[in-house]
This record gives C-alpha cells, structure tokens and sequence, in this order.
C-alpha cells in the first residue's frame, strides 16, 4: 500500500497534462489514466515500470528502487528486478521489506543460499511469519535441507491458512518425505483456482508432464507462457516440453531465452549442457559445462561428462587428461579408471610391475 501512494505522489508531482516518450518511444499516459490504472485491481505493471524508468536516475532515492524492483518482479523480470534490489540494499542493508523482496528474487533466480540468508534475516511480523517460513522452507527443499525444512513447517499453524496455502503447505510436506513418490490426492487438489498461485504452477508444470496428455500440457503451458512472457521458469518448461516431443531446434531457441533470463545458474548450465549432449552437440555441451563452478552438490558429474564430450570429439588427449586430474580430487569415483581401461587398453596389473596413473594405491 506504501508503494502505490508512492507511485501516485510521484505521478502527481513529476508527469504533466501532456504525454510524453520514455526511451522506448513509448507514450506515458495522461496523469488521470495512471491515477485510474493504480486504483484498478490489477495494475497494469509494465506502465508503471516505464514511467519509473523515466523519473530515475543516480541519484534517485533508494526507495524509488525499491518500488521499480517490486513492479518487475511482479511481472516475473527478475534479473532486472535484481539489479534493482542490489542498489538499494547498498544504502539500506537492514530494511526488512527490501531483505524479503530480495530474498524472494534470489529464490525464484534459484540462488537458493542466497535467499536463504536474506529470509534468516528477517524478523518477521504475526501478519507475515506463515509468509516467510514458506519461503524459508522451499528454500531449504531446493537444497536438500529436508530436516530445516521440516523445522519450518512445523511452525505454520495450519488451521489460519487459506486454502490455496494449505494445497502448498501438503506438497511441501510431501516433498520433505524420505522417498516422495506421486501423490493422487495432491494432484487431484490442483484445481483451475489453485493455479493461479504461481507456487502451484511451477510445481504442477514440473511434473505434470509424466501425468497428463502432451495436447493438455501443452495448451496450459502456452498460455501462461502468454500472460507472462518474462518467467524465466515457464520458458524452462516449455524447453523441456520440445526436447521431450524432439523438437531440437525449437527446444535449442527457448533454452537460450532462458539462459539470458537468469544470472549465472549452474543447475541450469547442467541442464542444458546435458540437452546439447543427449542431441550428440557435444561442443556446445562442453561450452555449458566448462561455465559450472565446483561447489555444485551434482558436480562429481561435470567431470564424467565433459570427459565423455571429449572421446565423442575424438579428442583423446583432452579425455585422458581431464581423466588423469579429476582422478586425483575423485579418488573413490572408479568411472574414470574403468572409462580408462576400456578405451586406452589399460589392464590391471596385481603385481604393479606397471604403474598406472590412475591407481590410488591403499596401505
């Protein structure tokens, strides 16, 4: 509410009768039809975003920041949403509504410890604490924090939730389990209403591909992918679709979208270097996986693959060495000793006459 009375008194001192051009050439409305579009249900976001666009600059207030970070999040812009964010935590590190918001923009940009670290920052309110240990708890699903999430979870007090929260509160319960496997009844309470929270979205489009016809997967997808053409995850999606139905081409276009809708993502680098290697553009694969960095949980398989990529290249000289020197850090990963003496002839020799440079000799 602070924020549309923000944005109105910013209208109200800064546009005049006469409309103008922002640098898009587009044309900013008249003071009385943006006055009229804040008061409508829905705000019509990218004319509020081009009219702060028009008004900031350097020296602009932190806040004016805040508000721009807040409309293109909403409208699912969130690497600029981002940027937007980082300015204003330079100048007002402690302010709980800019920690949650840039806690929710590293989440839905999957820099998962991020958010992480921005939500533990947060005292939150009664009205807001179901708010945030949702956010807490998806963000520590999203690493393998099955325990933390739980913990969180055990603080919402189901009984004050909506429905449409009580629907999430049950998936990610249901994730945390041991062993998840389908649940009928979560699927089935997945209604049309439902999926209008952007939480249910994701985690339906995510798996409903296995559930249900390609034809129905597909038309839900395509329309939201319509009324929201800047989510990043809706195009990831629709990646997925056209690789599984082989549509290579097709599938190729919309990952390079979404490679510049997100900020370095190494989950998604694997995703898509994987993509090229399964279409035998191992090349391009090697491009993707050389960009993921060695803290990845998963990254034990960058190696193998980019191995792999190598003896497809024919490059035998790269695929023995990058063999030779994860085997030093992997000493207990056998894949690359096996791979070695498969394509290069190597034995095993119980008398080490011959030492082999892969051989981790145990006393």
């Amino acid at each position: 509410m602070r924020g549309k009375y923000l944005v109105f008194f910013v209208i109200f001192g800064f546009i005049s009768c006469e409309p103008t051009q922002d640098f898009k050439g587009e044309i900013i409305p008249e003071q009385k039809y943006i006055s009229a579009l804040l008061n409508t249900d829905k705000v019509q976001n990218q004319k509020v975003i081009s009219f702060l666009n028009q008004i900031i600059d350097n020296g602009s207030s932190s806040h004016w920041y805040y508000l721009r970070a807040k409309y293109l999040y909403e409208s699912r812009q969130y690497k600029k949403a981002n940027v937007d964010i980082q300015h204003v935590l330079k100048s007002s590190p402690r302010e709980s509504d800019y920690l949650l918001l840039a806690g929710q923009i590293a989440l839905d940009l999957e820099n998962y410890n991020i958010a992480l670290n921005y939500f533990n920052l947060i005292q939150p309110s009664e009205k807001k604490q179901s708010f945030i240990l949702f956010l807490l708890a998806e963000a520590s699903i999203q690493l393998n924090k099955y325990t933390l999430a739980t913990y969180y979870l055990n603080q919402i007090r189901i009984n004050d939730l909506t429905v449409t929260d009580q629907v999430y509160y049950s998936i990610l319960r249901h994730l945390c389990s041991i062993n998840p496997i389908p649940n009928l009844n979560i699927w089935n309470s997945l209604d049309q209403k439902s999926m209008q929270d952007v939480r249910l979205q994701r985690f339906y489009l995510e798996n409903a591909l296995d559930h249900t016809s390609k034809y129905l997967y597909q038309n839900q997808l395509l329309k939201l992918i319509n009324d929201h053409p800047n989510d990043p995850h809706l195009l990831r999606f629709w990646a997925r679709f056209l690789s599984k139905i082989n549509q290579f081409k097709m599938a190729e276009l919309a990952y390079q979208k979404v490679f510049n809708l997100f900020e370095h993502n190494d989950n998604l680098y694997l995703e898509i270097g994987s993509f090229y290697m399964h279409n035998r553009n191992y090349t391009s694969a090697l491009f993707y996986f050389d960009k993921i960095k060695p803290d990845l949980e998963s990254f034990t398989d960058v190696p193998f693959l980019k191995s792999t990529c190598y003896l497809n290249l024919g490059d035998k000289i790269r695929y023995k060495s990058m063999m030779d020197s994860v085997q030093l850090v992997l000493k207990n990963d056998q894949r690359f000793y096996q791979l070695k003496m498969k394509f290069f002839g190597i034995s095993m020799d119980t008398n080490l006459v011959a030492k082999d440079s892969l051989l981790t000799i145990k006393p």
